[in-house]
């Protein structure tokens, strides 16, 4: 049996495990993670051809030297598309430090968390201005995926500024109805910048 296959029957039968509840309260910071290159080759094969993103969540509990164990993948994004199984096989890239900045032990701990699946961007679309009556300010970038008409579908928001900012849904709102270049082949991803100005200003 392939371990593509295998860990396609853990993901769908495997039951959670019995441990503590999640938390990432008073947790450190990876001290190992999945490379590009790692997340590139795990990448499932649909979703890659059709250069689709998309999301899974992990929970697991930390082991003796940090490393994650009895993982389990959950809230797959979208439903079947073996974002979730690719998340199990990076699984074992992931370490943290054994003791959290308070200087409790994470060993034991149980943790949950996304990991987001996405492929390069290979060009950028000018930015998009738009102005907002609220006056809020900032500026929202998505990694999306060019359509055969030149719509933009499957964005990811990757960039924000300021962090915290509410300007999600006008942003989201402008990039529907944005049209890639002309030059943009449809399938690729590309990089598009909203930037949110006060209206009047």
């Amino acid at each position: 049996m392939s371990v593509a296959i295998a860990l396609a029957l853990l993901f769908q039968a495997a039951p959670p495990p019995q441990r503590p509840p999640p938390s990432m309260t008073d947790m450190p910071g990876w001290s190992k993670a999945p490379r590009p290159e790692d997340m590139m080759r795990a990448y499932p094969p649909e979703p890659g051809r059709a250069n689709l993103a998309g999301s899974a969540s992990l929970e697991c509990t930390v082991g003796p030297a940090g490393e994650l164990t009895a993982c389990v993948a959950g809230d797959e994004v979208p439903v079947g598309s073996g974002f979730g199984t690719a998340s199990l096989a990076v699984a074992g890239k992931f370490q943290m430090p054994t003791r959290a900045p308070s200087g409790a032990s994470t060993v034991g701990r149980t943790v949950r968390f996304p990991i987001q699946w996405i492929r390069p961007v290979e060009g950028e679309a000018q930015p998009i201005v738009i102005y907002d009556e609220a006056g809020r300010q900032g500026s929202v970038g998505f990694n999306c995926r060019v359509r055969d008409e030149r719509a933009f579908d499957n964005c990811v928001v990757v960039d924000v500024k300021p962090r915290g900012t509410t300007l999600f849904s006008v942003a989201g709102e402008a990039v529907q109805r944005a049209k890639a270049p002309a030059s943009a082949r449809p399938g690729s991803r590309m990089m598009l910048v909203v930037e949110v100005k006060p209206q009047g200003r």
